[in-house]
């Protein structure tokens, strides 16, 4: 256990625990539970993905509901199992809810991992007794580890924010974790992330902030264009804190969603950084675009184009790839007023520049590849997170 608060439990009244059921064949921990005593309002946004998760269509009915606790299962998605899917989610979901001793509406559930094997039901149940004895406000990290699949590193988020709290040299507190390395392609909202905070806020206005942070974060953020049926972002508020109600148009609220943001984009980060087989993190940033629809579309093109992966991985300065990609996308450009760079070199300013290739194939061999791309078509920026492709990324996914 660990000795301190991390992840979702850093805010204050948020529990967690999570072990080793029996799901994943290697023995690795695979069942986490977030808890909060107090009723929490809560936000999420979905994946858009016809083929849903059963867990998914549990929480999207559930959610307007005040909450108590989140069920996450790694190893198994829960999806496209038929009928009998739905119905082993429902009996689990009574299951937890019995030792929760809460109503299983307040109850949302995630999964994540191998599409169209049923979940099973026997080996879940069995452990959520145990899994609710570990309940603690110290265990975060193993609930964080309990989540991830082909993730080779744990993510977790903490921010104290400058709005005061209730006691004395208090202040509201988020805390947070995902899992992601695969499948990654989020519209919405195999991507799980999950958000707590101690803040006073309304559920219209949690939710608000939760979809403007997601629509400049996950939603930017690609690994291999796959889109998951399981991609969820949930966010909780228990007002532990008790801060004063947080407004709409406030300082406050202004700090609250800048608070979500930052943790929203450093979970991207650190998901495309942990891209299945990759070994180069790629950021791109568009600048000057006619709209942010436009700049949004260009960043995430360049980001998730294979063409542009691949020179990436072979370290290969082809930067007509990247220009190629740029323009395949419905967007206002003209090629007489681009300006592409790629770290400090601009390769192509209205016109190609000559560059030292030597110098440029040297930094594509560093970890962190960064583009950026001016449209000068208006005042719109967006950026998008991604990695290489690579033969590891193959040897992975070719198998089960």
């Amino acid at each position: 256990m660990n000795s301190k608060r991390e992840s979702v439990c850093f805010p204050e009244g948020f529990l967690a625990g999570g072990l080793s059921c029996g799901i994943k064949k290697d023995g690795g921990k695979d069942l986490a539970l977030i808890f909060s005593p107090s009723e929490c309002i809560s936000a999420a946004t979905f994946t858009t993905n016809r083929v849903k998760s059963y867990s998914v269509l549990w929480s999207i009915r559930n959610i307007k509901n005040p909450i108590n606790a989140i069920l996450i299962n790694s190893g198994n998605a829960n999806a496209a199992c038929g009928e009998e899917g739905w119905n082993i989610t429902v009996r689990i979901m009574e299951e937890l809810s019995a030792a929760l001793n809460v109503p299983a509406k307040k109850i949302l559930f995630a999964s994540t991992g191998l599409i169209g094997n049923t979940l099973p039901e026997e080996t879940i149940n069995k452990s959520l007794k145990t899994l609710v004895e570990r309940l603690s406000s110290q265990s975060g990290m193993d609930a964080a580890e309990s989540i991830i699949t082909t993730d080779r590193t744990i993510k977790t988020e903490n921010i104290i924010t400058s709005i005061p709290g209730r006691k004395k040299n208090s202040h509201v507190k988020l805390g947070a974790m995902a899992k992601g390395a695969g499948m990654i392609n989020p519209n919405m909202a195999t991507m799980l992330a999950f958000i707590t905070t101690d803040a006073v806020i309304s559920k219209e206005l949690l939710h608000l902030a939760l979809k403007e942070a997601v629509g400049e974060s996950f939603n930017m953020l690609t690994i291999d264009n796959d889109q998951s049926t399981n991609d969820t972002v949930f966010c909780l508020a228990n007002g532990k804190a008790g801060n004063k109600n947080i407004r709409q148009n406030s300082e406050e609220f202004a700090v609250f969603y800048r608070a979500l943001k930052d943790v929203c984009i450093s979970l991207a980060k650190k998901i495309a950084k942990d891209g299945e087989g990759a070994k180069k993190f790629i950021e791109v940033s568009v600048y000057d675009a006619w709209s942010k629809k436009d700049a949004r579309r260009i960043a995430k093109r360049i980001a998730g184009s294979n063409l542009v992966k691949t020179a990436i991985a072979g370290e290969w300065p082809n930067w007509g790839r990247i220009m190629a990609a740029a323009g395949s996308v419905c967007a206002r450009m003209d090629l007489s007023k681009l300006k592409l760079e790629i770290g400090q070199w601009t390769v192509y300013n209205k016109n190609p520049v000559k560059i030292n290739g030597s110098a440029l194939k040297d930094y594509l061999s560093g970890n962190e590849i960064n583009i950026k791309i001016h449209v000068a078509m208006g005042k719109e920026s967006a950026t998008a997170w991604g990695c290489d492709l690579t033969e590891d990324y193959v040897n992975i996914n070719k198998r089960e």
